[in-house]
């Protein structure tokens, strides 16, 4: 496995890591009809627009999975995980930590010194995994999906070494 920035060749199987992702790990967390609406072909017209802010772990030609890196100017974290994917069938495998690690380096040679990251409260297991990986639980909030709203729980990282 390497991890490379992605290339547009990567957007499709990125759209549907995301797609298959969302079914299955947020069934009973985000409202289903949300989830069943949710198709490859209208992600890949979202992801084929920001792609190059993405690393992606590889495996000759198949995209394992992906992270979203941003930089940011605010007071509380001067970067961030906006998501960070992997595909469903290749989890518990190593892939999630190695672009969070890989994403945590990149941030630290650009100077950053404080990495948030948030997720849905009711995503357990990623929870868990943000806690494992030295998150500090911060703050809450919430993000519209359709037309509900979702409790949010961000995790701080210091980066600092």
């Amino acid at each position: 496995m390497i991890i490379r920035k992605a290339i547009e060749e990567d957007v499709k199987q990125i759209a549907e890591i995301l797609v298959e992702d969302w079914k299955i790990a947020y069934r009973g967390i985000i409202d289903d009809n949300y989830l069943d609406s949710m198709n490859v072909e209208d992600r890949y017209q979202i992801e084929v627009r920001r792609f190059q802010e993405y690393t992606v772990a590889v495996e000759g030609n198949e995209v394992l999975g992906y992270a979203w890196n941003q930089m940011m100017d605010d007071d509380v974290a001067d970067c961030e995980i906006i998501a960070l994917y992997v595909r469903y069938s290749k989890r518990n495998n190593g892939i999630g930590k190695a672009l969070m690690l890989d994403s945590m380096e990149l941030f630290r040679k650009s100077g950053k010194q404080t990495m948030i990251i948030w997720c849905l409260e009711d995503n357990h297991e990623s929870r868990k995994f943000y806690e494992k990986m030295g998150g500090k639980e911060y703050d809450t909030g919430t993000h519209r999906w359709g037309d509900r709203e979702y409790n949010m729980i961000s995790y701080l990282y210091q980066l600092k070494e």
